[in-house]
């Protein structure tokens, strides 16, 4: 008989397919809709339904009444409870493409015919999903045997998560009779974001599935009483909260009526064996009543039967008062035609705590199941996961100032994720600079010291915090409120001073501008350990985003966390300091910003790097410290961390302790000098020049220093050229008349380093070849 019906989607998954099956692993459970957190929220699937001119030949005058009895059958498997989510799917359009109309070119390659379909559907979509004939997705019906990569067998093609996506939220089906609703159900599946029920991550969560749920890679018996697999439904359960369904939350205007009656009732078993197999086609005898349909066919000149191993139509006569249904002869009276609809079932216990301190979550759920909607009733609507906050006491670090998700970052250590542009002793620390808000709870995570990074997990550990500068906290991979306590729902916040649910009396806020630099690295301020709330900001001259003006930062130990060495950032970057996370704008921006939330655990030095034209910066910096005793205060102002009153450097200190104007020793005097810049030829005797600046022990400029002890701010650099190095000749070519000779020539150093030929001067590159006689023939 001819084959069941297969789809041409490969078995590859998708970042987001391993997310959403990672929180099923040893615990079941699932979650939906946006609109509310972890709640049951009704989706309708508007959809433009198209038929190409094959199909307006072989259905003729039925073709609309055929189509919409395939998406009935298709919205009566998305209205069964298994899928574990309310979904309607309506139809708002429905177009034919006849002969002379342009569209969209429909060949055997179905890859080529979806992406020619969706740029297709895109053009003619509405812009606004508040048009009454806007569609959430499109799909197209065939007669064309379409083909995947390596068999004719396919029945339907679309993309995998791509609902709501206006250019790729497509599928393309070939029509085979009444089973295309099944076919139809399937692909929409696929854009729904699920895959095939054998890939390896469902079996791994589930085990090994059935082939007899939707989302089986070939459809050939389909489970009536249990049409989606527990891995389909947790994975489109997971897509719609994600955000990725939020298309579907506004009901059609003016949704196309589906017919209520079943397909049996208007196509009798003769229709139903043309539909699949052509006209002429009919029932084979001594069937088994509603099992498999079989029906004649042809082939090599004999009669056979042949099936698509799918059984007779719901709704097909099988007998006086009797008609098929999922695929069994029943009476007719005694079908409950009662509307069931689904109520919730009590809350299941609070599940293990997922931190053992520092602020952990956990879940409880409720299903569905009293009573379990039947006969189209309605899905359960609410909340499905609750969570609450546990174990709250902080973890004694074994690094102080080391935060969570920097450990599950580390724990990847000497991973190098597949790639040959990482050594196996890479170590990896979070990324949270250009991570969107929809990624901030999956573990994306740097190889430290260079620029690459990826997802190692999807998802972090529930009560991981969102972001540096946040409270709130991850939970099943949300980004969910919580106060400064760890609580989730918790109010309380973080005052100026760091204090969860301060009142901003504990600390005093430090700012300064700095305006007057010198030619390299000047010093601003050094911030102290224990400052938060960092702000600093470079203000571009005259909103200018290349004003040759750059912070930099340097960490205790004098080496640059920033901009140092004369290399700076144009991109944002975060800082990784003890006990927070400096995050950096990068130079592309009119206003360069430095900012932290949390407080640094280690003395950090602001400069400001001044070349080129000199226009002059606007370094604008404030922070917060706690108010100390009089024993901290002297040795801070000792330190020189607090510059005094300068034309070049303004501070205010807000929030003092005592009113009078605080007293400074004396300062002292020496020479700074910067860094050397590039020499100024490539080779041969050149020239560097550095910056030489007397400074006062404040940092501030000054005039004081001793003349004979000035660093020299001129030094002769470069080394030798490459130079060419010939060889001895080859013998001639000829012992007689003339001939050739050539020779070797290696660019090297004096030193004997052998370069690439490109180092040296082909101007100056010696004779390769020449001529020779050794004597007359």
């Amino acid at each position: 008989g001819a084959g069941a019906s297969r789809c041409a989607v490969g078995s590859g998954l998708t970042p987001g397919v391993l997310q959403a099956l990672d929180k099923y692993r040893g615990r079941g459970g699932g979650k939906g809709g946006r609109a509310k957190r972890f709640a049951s929220v009704p989706r309708y699937v508007e959809t433009l339904v198209v038929a190409d001119e094959s199909m307006v030949k072989f259905h003729g005058d039925d073709l609309q009444h055929y189509l919409l009895t395939l998406m009935a059958t298709a919205a009566r498997l998305y209205k069964h409870p298994s899928i574990r989510n309310p979904i309607q799917i309506s139809v708002v359009k429905f177009l034919l493409i006849g002969q002379d109309d342009k569209g969209p070119k429909v060949t055997g390659n179905a890859a080529l015919t979806l992406r020619n379909f969706c740029a297709w559907q895109k053009k003619w979509n509405k812009v606004s999903d508040k048009h009454p004939e806007y569609w959430d997705t499109a799909i197209l019906f065939t007669k064309q045997d379409l083909c995947g990569a390596t068999t004719c067998d396919t029945l339907g093609m679309a993309d995998v998560g791509t609902m709501c996506d206006p250019k790729r939220s497509c599928s393309v089906i070939e029509d085979d009779g009444l089973p295309s609703a099944f076919t139809t159900a399937h692909e929409l599946g696929h854009v729904f974001n699920m895959p095939h029920d054998n890939v390896k991550a469902c079996e791994e969560v589930f085990g090994r599935l059935k082939t007899n749920h939707m989302m089986s890679p070939t459809l050939i018996q389909i489970d009536r009483a249990n049409p989606w697999s527990a891995c389909s439904a947790a994975i489109i359960t997971d897509f719609l909260d994600s955000g990725h369904g939020d298309c579907l939350l506004d009901q059609p205007a003016k949704p196309i009526p589906l017919p209520e009656d079943l397909p049996g009732t208007s196509y009798s078993l003769n229709q139903q064996c043309e539909l699949a197999f052509g006209v002429g086609s009919k029932p084979c005898p001594y069937m088994q009543y509603c099992a498999k349909l079989w029906c004649t066919g042809k082939a090599r000149g004999q009669i056979v039967c042949q099936t698509r191993h799918f059984p007779w139509a719901d709704g097909t006569s099988c007998g006086e008062g009797r008609f098929c249904l999922k695929g069994a002869c029943v009476e007719r009276h005694n079908i409950s035609k009662y509307r069931v609809d689904g109520g919730w079932a009590k809350w299941a216990p609070y599940g293990q705590c997922s931190r053992t301190c520092g602020g952990g979550v956990q879940l409880a759920k409720r299903e569905c199941t009293n009573p379990v909607p039947a006969n189209g009733g309605s899905y359960c609507e609410g909340i499905r996961v609750k969570y609450r906050s546990c174990n709250l006491d902080p973890c004694s670090a074994a690094v102080p100032g080391k935060s969570f998700r920097e450990e599950q970052c580390e724990a990847f250590n000497g991973y190098s994720h597949s790639t040959n542009r990482l050594t196996a002793s890479i170590s990896w620390v979070p990324k949270y600079s250009g991570v969107s808000p929809r990624d901030k709870c999956k573990l994306i995570c740097r190889a430290n010291g260079t620029g690459y990074f990826y997802v190692l997990a999807p998802k972090v550990v529930d009560g991981t915090p969102c972001s540096p500068d946040s409270t709130s906290v991850c939970v099943q991979g949300k980004c969910i409120k919580a106060g400064c306590d760890g609580k989730l729902g918790s109010k309380k916040k973080f005052d100026k001073c760091s204090v969860c649910g301060g009142d901003n009396k504990s600390c005093k806020k430090v700012s300064g501008l700095f305006t007057k630099p010198m030619h390299g690295y000047n010093f601003v301020v050094v911030i102290p350990a224990g400052a938060s709330n960092i702000d600093i900001r470079q203000r571009g001259y005259k909103g200018l985003i290349s004003d040759d003006n750059y912070l930099a930062l340097k960490n205790s130990q004098g080496k640059y966390l920033l901009n140092g060495h004369f290399i700076v950032s144009a991109v944002e970057r975060d800082l990784m300091v003890k006990g927070s996370v400096l995050r950096y704008s990068g130079t592309s921006t009119a206003v360069e910003s430095l900012q932290a939330f949390k407080p640094i655990q280690e003395p950090l030095t602001l400069e400001v790097l001044s070349v080129g034209k000199m226009t002059p910066p606007r370094v604008r910096y404030s922070f917060y410290l706690p108010k100390e005793s009089k024993e901290d205060k002297s040795s801070y102002k000792k330190e020189g961390k607090t510059p005094p009153d300068l034309n070049n450097s303004v501070l205010s200190l807000s929030n003092r302790l005592d009113s009078g104007r605080p007293s400074y020793k004396r300062p002292s005097y020496k020479w700074a000098a910067g860094g050397w810049e590039a020499c100024s030829v490539t080779c041969g005797d050149g020239l560097q020049k550095r910056s030489v600046a007397c400074r006062d022990s404040y940092g501030q400029p000054a005039a004081e220093c001793d003349a004979a002890q000035r660093p020299a701010d001129v030094r002769l650099c470069g080394e030798p050229c490459p130079a060419w190095e010939a060889g001895p000749w080859s013998p001639c070519s000829k012992t007689c008349g003339r001939g050739f000779k050539r020779r070797a020539l290696k660019c090297s150093v004096p030193s004997g380093r052998l370069l690439p030929r490109e180092s040296c001067n082909f101007r100056r590159k010696p004779q390769e070849l020449d001529f020779c006689t050794l004597r007359p023939c």
